[in-house]
């Protein structure tokens, strides 16, 4: 099983969407990864696949524009898969930067 079908499956039971969704879902998922990146148009060269990038971008970007997350669900998968034992500390960090520079 490679990793987009393992990651499909193991999102399949914690989320009740759509096939399509969940396909989407862990192509952004490993996209992520691969890139480093929250950039739309290099996401979109992450998906890989004969599809183009533009086709990959503009799939991003309705995908964004037209679905709602449940952050809170998604929050919980990753938690779980992840058994971090509590208590928690959550930090955030707004930082902008480039590598070298301060913005």
């Amino acid at each position: 099983m490679n990793q987009y079908s393992a990651l499909k499956q193991a999102l399949k039971p914690h989320l009740a969407w759509h096939g399509a969704r969940l396909s989407f879902l862990a192509l952004f998922l490993l996209a992520l990864i691969k890139v480093k990146t929250v950039n739309l148009s290099e996401l979109a060269v992450g998906f890989g696949g004969k599809a183009l990038k533009e086709s990959n971008y503009k799939r991003l970007q309705r995908f964004f524009r037209n679905f709602e997350l449940d952050y809170s669900e998604i929050a919980k998968i990753v938690v779980g898969w992840l058994k971090l034992p509590q208590p928690w500390v959550l930090s955030l960090d707004r930082t902008t930067w480039e590598l070298g520079e301060h913005c």
